[in-house]
């Protein structure tokens, strides 16, 4: 048996830019028909990793940048800076990682994604071993070159003992890529031709979308000289694009499968859960946060513990919500996933629910009884929902 905590907000923005497409417009997804304000799954995922992070103090590194990352640490410990950049970047080669390979700039080809603890341990495999991983970078550089040339060319044949050695810091170096921590464990990783580095990560996020259709706003802005001429027209102008609505938010989590991910350390999957399922509820897009100021708290945050299957509310919304005069959007969204709730019940039947409850600042959500229980605080409603989580998955083991 498996469990799931699934993650249901709606979350009403003011006049804003949440996240933006490559013309500096919100971006948009077309559902039911109509037209709607979306914010894309990777930037609703960055910023509540990031957060998630900071609560637990114990980040992850997603970049090309881990030559440049070591270089600095090894500085730090008193290498000069040329030597230093050379060793940031003949550890990341001495993986032997097909592809992977130094850009010009001085980056790695490819994105790597690793505990941030995973750069000191680099830069101490690096004074312990400083020899064999320069002739491990060489020897994958000519073997990558060859490659490029196809059979004709091969890269020079290692004698016996260099290939030993060679081959025990590259297992090295791929452990330490290969490390987790709990951002890894719960989002995952995939480094193309190195299956014991990926992980399947345990959570799912769906692009956030309004419940109802929206158009486009243009904010024509000008902006005036503090230092007067002769002149009396603007310095600059413009035309400035925004959105606002009520979104549906939504994502799910494998708690067995972060529970695997994590070595079965489930202090740590606690941990996680109590941070990912708050900092989900109410992150806030940073795009344009300047000039909208768009840090609404969500109108409900509802939750559940289901040991059958996860399951996304959206198509709550397939049918985009009419606002009339007095209503706005967010009471009849509540409306509306309150009865799309009852449906999914009725149709699959609370067997496999093991706990729902919501919280939120919408005025009489204690009436959204279908729901489950009402509990006002969100840090309780997180606390109870973990626990009923982690009780379930001990019980289905």
């Amino acid at each position: 048996m498996t469990v799931f905590i699934n993650i249901n907000v709606l979350h009403p923005f003011p006049l804003s830019n949440l996240n933006r497409d490559d013309l500096n417009s919100p971006k948009i997804a077309v559902y039911g028909g109509v037209e709607r304000s979306r914010v894309s799954s990777q930037s609703t995922k960055r910023t509540t990793r990031h957060q998630t992070e900071k609560t637990l103090g114990d980040k992850a590194l997603r970049t090309r940048r881990v030559p440049a990352k070591v270089a600095a640490e090894l500085q730090a410990r008193g290498w000069d800076k040329e030597e230093a950049d050379k060793a940031g970047q003949a550890v990341a080669l001495a993986s032997g990682v097909r592809g992977l390979a130094i850009a010009e700039a001085g980056t790695t080809t490819v994105m790597l994604y690793l505990p941030e603890t995973g750069i000191s341990a680099l830069a101490d495999l690096v004074e312990k071993n400083r020899d064999t991983i320069a002739k491990a970078a060489a020897h994958a550089e000519a073997e990558a070159a060859a490659d490029k040339t196809g059979s004709k060319t091969k890269a020079p044949k290692l004698d016996k003992e260099t290939a030993t050695e060679v081959k025990a810091v590259q297992a090295d170096v791929r452990a330490i890529l290969a490390s987790r921590n709990a951002s890894i464990a719960a989002f995952g990783r995939m480094l193309a031709n190195t299956p014991e580095v990926t992980v399947d990560g345990a959570v799912s996020v769906a692009h956030s979308i309004t419940t109802h259709a929206t158009a486009e706003q243009s904010d024509f802005f000008t902006a005036v000289d503090d230092v007067p001429g002769t002149d009396n027209g603007s310095a600059h102008m413009g035309n400035a694009p925004h959105t606002s609505g009520t979104f549906y938010k939504h994502a799910t989590v494998n708690v067995g499968e972060l529970i695997r991910n994590l070595d079965s350390d489930t202090d740590t999957a606690r941990a996680f859960l109590t941070s990912f399922l708050r900092e989900f509820t109410v992150s806030v897009p940073q795009a344009k946060k300047n000039s909208t100021a768009p840090f609404t708290p969500p109108a409900l945050t509802y939750l559940t513990v289901r040991t059958d299957q996860p399951i996304n509310l959206a198509t709550a919304f397939e049918a985009p919500i009419i606002a009339t005069d007095t209503s706005g959007y967010t009471t009849p969204s509540i409306t509306a996933l309150t009865k799309h709730v009852e449906a999914v019940n009725d149709f699959y039947g609370t067997a496999g629910l093991a706990a729902a409850a919501y919280s939120g600042t919408a005025p009489r959500l204690d009436q959204a009884t279908a729901l489950g229980t009402h509990i006002k605080n969100l840090d309780d409603l997180v606390e109870h929902i973990v626990n009923a989580a982690l009780d379930a998955q001990e019980n289905a083991e």
